[in-house]
């Protein structure tokens, strides 16, 4: 067992050297270079126990308070890879666990220390209380990321990053599985608590050396794929500039002429654009299509960005509601139909409005009105 924890050690210290090193310094990076961390730090106190430490109660049976976070962290890196802006203080509280478990463990080995000798009472309370909590912890956000990434596998556009959210996901669950089936061993085998719990710590420890094995995979996959699109950019920036408008035109039809189609049916038909809080997240998860796909469309194929094409929508419909109004000699508030057709604030509706209409909107009501009598005088003529 010692030859696994410290071979998964090193191999923690490898991956961990290749995020810090090679890869862009992004939240989602940074969250992977924790887990590493808690891995390294985690197979090495293990190292020190098994070496230094004579009491055997310590050495098979006092929960390590670090693995309580490797759940919540590949929760986080999903978060990352399926909300926009997605915010880490937002949810500070997943970590409560750990600096519970961390103090309860410190505040044990200092009385131990203290003592010099284990108070197994002490000891068999806290194994229980940091069991439970561990299993809980990490059964719950490996689950829920899962449950995350496979409702929004449309918005995870790289294909590496969806499988070793899965395959760490299912590696954190299966460690957790270990303490069920410890608990069942030893309800048929008591008198082998020893061996139970060294056989099932070995395959613990086997599992977070893969995790760190699946985070070098991604790291090189990922590394080969950017190193492709690198020389495909090159090569096109090599090729004649004339030739290049014209094939990245027709590239750009044949690729997001249907795509387009059924985008701007269901903004317009449904009328998504009303919705205040529209994001490009939420309008890819509505249509189905993925959400890099719809940004490209709209700036590569329809030459205006997100907001831009939302906010011609709300202010058609502003214009109509306006228009309907005017017929029907109602009341008009240019706030309440901005409200209605999906802006959000009063500064907004009129910056979108002034830069789309080029007029402010009382510019645009009081040419509405003058067109509108001018016919009416020569209707009546």
């Amino acid at each position: 067992m010692q030859y696994i924890i410290i071979i998964g050690a090193f191999q923690a210290l490898v991956a961990l050297w290749l995020l810090i090193v090679k890869e862009k310094k992004v939240l989602s990076n940074y969250l992977f270079i924790f887990l590493l961390s808690a891995i390294a730090v985690h197979l090495t106190i293990k190292f020190v126990i098994f070496r230094f430490i004579p009491d055997e109660s310590i050495r098979q049976q006092m929960n390590t308070f670090i693995s309580v976070c490797y759940g919540p962290l590949i929760y986080l890196y999903t978060l990352t890879k399926t909300k926009k802006d997605f915010s880490l203080p937002q949810k500070w509280f997943i970590f409560i666990p750990l600096f519970v478990l961390m103090i309860a463990y410190f505040t044990i080995s200092c009385v131990f220390i203290i003592l010099n000798k284990v108070n197994h009472h002490l000891l068999d309370s806290y194994n229980s209380f940091s069991l439970g909590l561990i299993f809980a912890v990490n059964l719950y956000y490996p689950l829920k990321s899962i449950l995350i990434i496979r409702k929004n596998k449309n918005l995870i556009s790289d294909k590496n990053e969806f499988d070793v959210i899965l395959r760490i996901s299912a590696c954190i669950l299966l460690m957790e599985s270990l303490v069920v089936i410890s608990k069942i061993l030893l309800q048929f085998f008591p008198q082998s608590i020893e061996i139970v719990n060294i056989a099932l710590r070995s395959v613990s420890y086997f599992l977070l050396l893969i995790i760190c094995l699946l985070i070098i995979r991604k790291n090189f996959k990922t590394e080969i794929v950017n190193n492709s699109e690198s020389n495909v950019q090159l090569e096109i920036k090599n090729t004649d500039a004339e030739k290049k408008i014209w094939v990245n035109t027709i590239d750009y039809d044949n690729k997001f002429k249907d795509i387009w189609l059924k985008l701007d049916d269901f903004v317009g038909t449904k009328q998504l654009f009303r919705d205040c809080d529209l994001t490009l997240d939420s309008l890819a998860s509505k249509t189905e299509i993925n959400k890099y796909q719809i940004s490209e469309m709209l700036n590569s194929y329809k030459n205006k960005p997100f907001y831009r094409y939302i906010n011609e929508y709300r202010i058609e419909y502003f214009k109509k509601s306006v228009e309907l109004a005017i017929e029907r000699n109602d009341n008009i508030n240019f706030l309440s139909f901005a409200y209605d057709a999906g802006f959000k604030s009063k500064s907004s509706f009129n910056r979108y409005f002034k830069e789309i209409i080029g007029k402010t909107p009382s510019e645009y009501y009081k040419d509405l009105l003058k067109k509108n009598s001018l016919q009416l005088t020569i209707d009546q003529v």
